[in-house]
């Protein structure tokens, strides 16, 4: 079971696992279309008027869409999770782990926090079974639905949203029947009065965690038309429809606790509205929190993991923590951790809709090459720390969303400085190994670039490797326009660029811009020259081929 609910967590879904539009739409709506949908609603109408609440709504809903849309759309077209697309789309390997450990902290976190809160509401319906009672029931019911994956996460979304749609609405109409719609609407709001600012913030903040792991979900879309009319459907029907019963709710009972009036103006109803909306978005909690983990151990430990597993551990965690009645305790913590979260999504649509430097990177992966990465990319990481202290620091408009566009102004600004001062270094190139290259050039099919400077070519290189000098590397995409077209004239030739060593960063920029220049099939060998030696296999001496003057090429045996 393991393998086959292990839902590609460190790989492309494949096209024969897409879905329906509407079976991940279902999902995606039931996320939104939460109690927490309600709450912003009851705090957006106890501190504003009706109409004020749903240009708030409105502002939040479009820039949500936006960055959700983007996501989405990197998610269905590279069929990865959100960690595992972070390793190539700006963030490196480490910094990829770096933003797992957080979507697992933080929605480990959360699916605790709100099974707790299942548990507190189904005891209060009748106390003949504890609280830490039902916090296992929930929390193992949710673990075994997030173990089998995304189909059976998909079924339980036909079942619980729906219900939970029913129920709620029925427990509003209960609790608005005595009011005048027409009243409610024109009443002034009951609460101190809240800012557009700090009410659009409530809105866009309360599910940018949530827009972060779109690509999670999308990557089982199959079209982005699908996911353009999921995010846009859930959204503004989650926002609007859900956001404002809560504004209304608030103006009726002049209060913001609209989930203690929903929950306990109907009795069993009520709690069934409380179960069905915790366990309609907790198993993406955890489903979402186990793929951050997934890649973190992958990276940090070169171990790779059953997601089943790792569900399993969280869940049985997440669930004692809420059993145990500790859970609660570590809400302030998540909130504030939640701050880190808007960035990274900032950098992302930066890297892979601006920039694009991963673009080629990915397509090898979807080719089945291996790819080399750098462990760190410092421009990610300093633009997600820009974007987080932004946040913190200042506190005009909307919070949230300026440190979306801080993190993705000063990412695009490094990248664009980094291509000015040398368009080839990227940091990512496909990978061949020393035996593959070797059978690749004994059957002539493969053309050999070194990327070490003129003299260090002279004095020792792979037979037949023609030179493009890589050094130093602010000349490299120089030496390659110059250099490119007369050793590699032919650009759908397959071209393996290698160096010294694996420290060595030639051929990364060499590569890197021969790629730019659009040559269709490059890849590094990174090991380099002294691996080559060290296997025992021969090399050539003297200058490359368009030197002026070239001695014959001279064979140097290295024994085994």
């Amino acid at each position: 079971m393991s393998e086959r609910h292990d839902d590609y967590s460190l790989t492309r879904v494949p096209d024969a696992a897409r879905r329906s539009w509407p079976s991940v739409a279902v999902q995606r709506f039931g996320q939104v279309s939460s109690f927490q949908q309600f709450i912003v609603g009851a705090l957006l109408g106890y501190g504003m008027t009706f109409w004020n609440a749903v240009l708030a709504i409105t502002i939040g809903s479009v820039l949500l869409e936006v960055i959700t849309v983007l996501l989405g759309i990197a998610g269905v077209r590279e069929g990865l999770s959100t960690s595992v697309l972070a390793r190539w789309a700006g963030f490196g390997r480490k910094g990829s782990a770096l933003v797992g450990l957080l979507v697992a902290i933080s929605l480990a976190g959360w699916f605790g926090v709100q099974n707790g809160v299942f548990a507190h509401g189904m005891h209060a319906l009748g106390g003949a079974v504890p609280e830490w009672g039902w916090a296992l029931v929930g929390g193992l019911a949710i673990t075994v639905i997030t173990v089998y994956g995304f189909r059976l996460m998909a079924w339980t979304a036909y079942l619980t949203v729906p219900a939970f749609l029913v129920l709620a609405g029925y427990s509003v109409l209960d609790a608005l029947h005595t009011h005048s719609l027409a009243a409610l609407i024109s009443a002034p709001p009951p609460g101190p009065p809240l800012s557009l600012g700090a009410a659009t913030t409530l809105v866009s903040g309360a599910f940018i965690l949530g827009a972060l792991m779109t690509p999670d979900m999308t990557r089982f879309n199959r079209t982005r038309g699908d996911v353009v009319k999921q995010t846009v459907l859930s959204v503004t029907l989650g926002e609007y429809l859900i956001g404002l019963i809560g504004v209304l709710l608030a103006h009726a009972a002049a209060t913001s606790d609209v989930v203690g009036i929903v929950t306990s103006s109907s009795g069993l109803l009520g709690t069934l509205v409380l179960a069905t909306a915790i366990l309609k978005i907790n198993d993406w909690n955890l489903y979402s929190s186990s793929l951050g983990l997934v890649n973190v151990v992958d990276v940090l430990f070169d171990r790779k993991v059953s997601r089943v597993r790792v569900v399993l551990v969280l869940g049985v965690i997440g669930t004692a923590a809420s059993a145990l009645g500790i859970a609660d305790d570590f809400a302030g913590f998540l909130t504030a951790v939640g701050v880190l979260a808007p960035p990274v999504a900032g950098v992302l649509i930066a890297e892979y809709f601006v920039l694009r430097r991963c673009r080629p990177v990915l397509d090898a992966v979807r080719r089945g090459q291996a790819v080399a990465g750098r462990d760190w990319e410092q421009a990610a990481l300093v633009s997600w720390a820009l974007g987080t202290a932004f946040a913190v620091v200042f506190d005009f408009g909307i919070p949230t969303i300026n440190s979306v566009v801080v993190a993705f102004v000063s990412h695009l600004a490094a990248g664009l400085l980094a291509r000015r001062r040398n368009p080839g270094g990227t940091g990512m190139l496909p990978l061949i190994g020393r035996e593959e290259l070797k059978t690749a050039m004994d059957e002539g099919t493969v053309i050999v670039v070194d990327t070490m400077p003129v003299d260090y070519y002279a004095r020792e290189h792979l037979p037949g490797a023609r030179n493009i000098p890589g050094f130093p590397y602010e000349q490299a995409a120089r030496f390659t326009d110059e250099h490119a077209p007369r050793v590699v004239p032919d650009k759908t030739a397959a071209i393996v660029v290698y160096c010294a060593n694996t420290p060595c960063r030639n051929s990364e920029f060499v590569g890197a811009r021969l790629l730019e220049l659009g040559y269709a099939d490059v890849r590094k060998y990174r090991e380099g020259i002294e691996d080559w030696v060290e296997a025992g296999h021969p090399t050539e001496t003297g200058p490359a081929p368009e030197a002026p003057a070239r001695p014959a090429p001279v064979p140097v045996n290295h024994p085994e």
